[in-house]
């Protein structure tokens, strides 16, 4: 594979993740798209763990995938390849991003207070 090879694969598998996470998301986040991480914030409000460490799990389960198809050279499971567990494991990193980015952009923000009359 040479550079344009190369950047055209690249651009490939982000659009296919790009729309697979649009639809995943839909399902995740229901239709209005106001919770785009509401599965992740689950495992919080449950006490299991924080969102950011329910998020690393299934980062490393898809880290673990790609490391048993280089080790054994195959997956078992049909119609998920080490295609799939890449980007699985791309939009993982996304989401993990657009969430520590959401919530320092929270920090942020400046609080208003009430405007006081008379």
């Amino acid at each position: 594979m040479n550079q344009e090879q190369l950047l055209k694969h690249h651009q490939a598998i982000c659009n296919e993740a790009f729309e697979l996470m649009k639809k995943k998301n839909h399902d995740y986040a229901g239709k209005d798209g106001t919770t785009p991480f509401a599965n992740f914030e689950k495992a919080e409000m449950m006490g299991l763990c924080s969102t950011e460490a329910g998020m690393m799990v299934r980062i490393l389960d898809k880290i673990s995938r790609i490391t048993t198809y280089i080790d054994a050279g195959e997956l078992k499971v049909e119609n998920e390849g080490y295609s799939d567990a890449v980007i699985d494991l791309i939009n993982y990193l996304v989401l993990f991003s657009g969430y520590i980015k959401s919530k320092e952009t929270a920090r942020l923000k400046p609080v208003k207070f009430p405007q006081r009359t008379g």
